[in-house]
C-alpha cells in the first residue's frame, strides 16, 4: 500500500505540469519560414539567442547565432555558416555600430560567456563582416551563471551591457572600454529583477530597456544608471498575449505602423506583438505553414526592419527548439509576411 500511495502525488505533479504546458493564448496568425540557418553542432538544448549585423551592402549582411554549449556562428542571409567561433558556452548575444577601439572603428558583437564566467566580446570589420575575438574580449564577472544580454549606445558613443544571472533574477549594467588595447569593463549598475530572468532590449533612440522576467512579464525602466531600481511592468504574463515563459524581446522600429514590441511567448510557441507606446496588444502570429518546418519554444528572436535583398521590409529571427532533420536551429521571416498577417489578426479567431 505505502509504494501506490506515494505514487499519487506524483501523479498528480506530472497532471499539473502537463495542464501547465497545455495552456495556449489567443489564437495565432501563421506566418512561414523564408529560410532557416544550418543546425548548429551541439546536442540537445543548444541554439538559444540570435542577432544581426547590416553590412554597407545589405547582401553581405550577418546573422549571428549562439551554440550555448559551444561558441557562436555566423551565416549569410541564406543561413549558410560562414564562420564558427569555439569560444566557449555563449548563450545571448546582441550587436552594435561604430565602437571607437582605441581610435580603430569597428562593429562588436557581446555575449554572454558560460565558459569563463563573464561576457565576450567580438569585432566585426565594417569592410568585411568577418567575426573575430576581440582584444582582451573575455571579460569576467561575479556572476555564477551569466544568462540573458542585450546592449545600449548610449549618446556619447559609448556600449553599456546590460545582462543577467541565471535563477537569481539578479541583473548588472556594464560599461565597455578599451585601454592599453584590450577591453575593459566597469559595473555602473546591479539591481534584482525578482526571478528568472533573459530576454532583453534596448531602443537606443530613447534609452529604454525592455526586459523579461519569464514567469512575470516584460518590465520597462530607463537605461541610465541613475535611475536605480525603478521600473513598470509593461506586459504581464496574462495567458492570453504571453504564456509563461516569456523569453525573447526584440524591437520592430517602423514609421509606417509605428513602433513595436516582439515577445516569444515560448508557453505556447508564438510571438505577441504589442504597441511599444501603449502596450496595447497589437497580435500574435506563429511560425508556421510553409515549406519549412515550424518553431516551438523559441528561446531568442530578432528583428532587422530595413530592406535587404528577397526581404524588402526586413526580416525576423526566432531560434527553433525541435529542427525537423534533427538539432536546433534559427528560422528568417519575411517581417513583410508578419506585417501583412497581423492586419488580419482577431483575438476571437486568429485570422
Amino acid at each position: 500500500m505505502r509504494p501506490y500511495l506515494m505514487l499519487i502525488p506524483v501523479l498528480t505533479i506530472a497532471a499539473l505540469t502537463a495542464c501547465e504546458r497545455s495552456i495556449t493564448g489567443l489564437p495565432p496568425v501563421a506566418v512561414p519560414a523564408t529560410a532557416e540557418t544550418a543546425s548548429v553542432a551541439g546536442a540537445g538544448d543548444a541554439a538559444d539567442d540570435p542577432g544581426f549585423w547590416r553590412a554597407s551592402d545589405p547582401a553581405l549582411s550577418r546573422i549571428l547565432g549562439t551554440d550555448k554549449q559551444s561558441g557562436l556562428y555566423v551565416y549569410d542571409l541564406a543561413g549558410e555558416t560562414l564562420q564558427y567561433l569555439d569560444v566557449g558556452r555563449m548563450n545571448n548575444t546582441d550587436v552594435r555600430y561604430g565602437y571607437d577601439a582605441g581610435g580603430e572603428i569597428v562593429d562588436i558583437a557581446v555575449a554572454t560567456d558560460r565558459t569563463r564566467i563573464g561576457l565576450f566580446v567580438f569585432f566585426i570589420d565594417p569592410a568585411t563582416g568577418m567575426v573575430s575575438e576581440a582584444p582582451g574580449g573575455a571579460l569576467p564577472h561575479y556572476f555564477d551563471d551569466p544568462y540573458g544580454l542585450c546592449l545600449w549606445s548610449r549618446p556619447d558613443g559609448g556600449v553599456d551591457v546590460f545582462f543577467t544571472e541565471d535563477d537569481t533574477g539578479r541583473f548588472s549594467q556594464l560599461r565597455l572600454g578599451f585601454e592599453d588595447g584590450v577591453m575593459t569593463s566597469e559595473e555602473v549598475r546591479s539591481f534584482t529583477i525578482g526571478t528568472i530572468t533573459e530576454g532583453c532590449t534596448v531602443d537606443d533612440r530613447t534609452g529604454t530597456v525592455y526586459m523579461a522576467e519569464e514567469n512575470v512579464g516584460v518590465w520597462r525602466f530607463s537605461a541610465d544608471p541613475s535611475a536605480g531600481d525603478d521600473r513598470v511592468m509593461f506586459a504581464e504574463i496574462d495567458n492570453q498575449a504571453l504564456v509563461a515563459d516569456a523569453e525573447g524581446v526584440t524591437l520592430w522600429p517602423s514609421e509606417a505602423h509605428g513602433d513595436r514590441l516582439v515577445v516569444s511567448s515560448q508557453g505556447d510557441s508564438a510571438y505577441a506583438v504589442f504597441d511599444l507606446e501603449t502596450a496595447e496588444l497589437i497580435g500574435r502570429f506563429e511560425i508556421a505553414g510553409g515549406e519549412i518546418d515550424r518553431t516551438t519554444e523559441t528561446d531568442g528572436i530578432d528583428i532587422h526592419a530595413g530592406a535587404l535583398p528577397g526581404y524588402p521590409e526586413g526580416l525576423f529571427l526566432a531560434q527553433d527548439d525541435a529542427e525537423d532533420t534533427g538539432g536546433q536551429n534559427f528560422k528568417i521571416v519575411d517581417l513583410r509576411d508578419v506585417r501583412l498577417a497581423l492586419e488580419g489578426w482577431s483575438a476571437a479567431g486568429g485570422d
